[in-house]
């Protein structure tokens, strides 16, 4: 399976594979905006068991390089504009 997303975060959650990153896109016009964040970032949750997208949220930017982690049942991530998210089931 094809991942539509330029992944420079991921981190290993029990059953969940979470990838972070901007879109798998070149731009004609600005072949660097995907990397450069122009083009928005999306975090994904992935079953390994089948290797099926499970959910997608969007993000205010990209994802810092290694910025996810996973802890007592929350995920958090850094961002390239300074902020850190934390997120959980609840």
């Amino acid at each position: 399976m094809k991942v539509p997303v330029r992944a420079v975060a991921m981190v290993l959650a029990g059953p969940t594979l979470f990838i972070a990153g901007s879109p798998d896109v070149v731009d004609s016009q600005d072949p660097w905006a995907a990397i450069d964040g122009r083009k928005g970032a999306v975090l994904w949750a992935v079953s390994t068991e089948d290797g099926e997208k499970t959910a997608e949220y969007k993000l205010s930017a990209p994802p810092t390089y290694d910025g996810l982690a996973a802890a007592n049942g929350k995920l958090y991530l850094t961002t390239r504009d300074g902020k850190v998210l934390c997120m959980s089931a609840k």
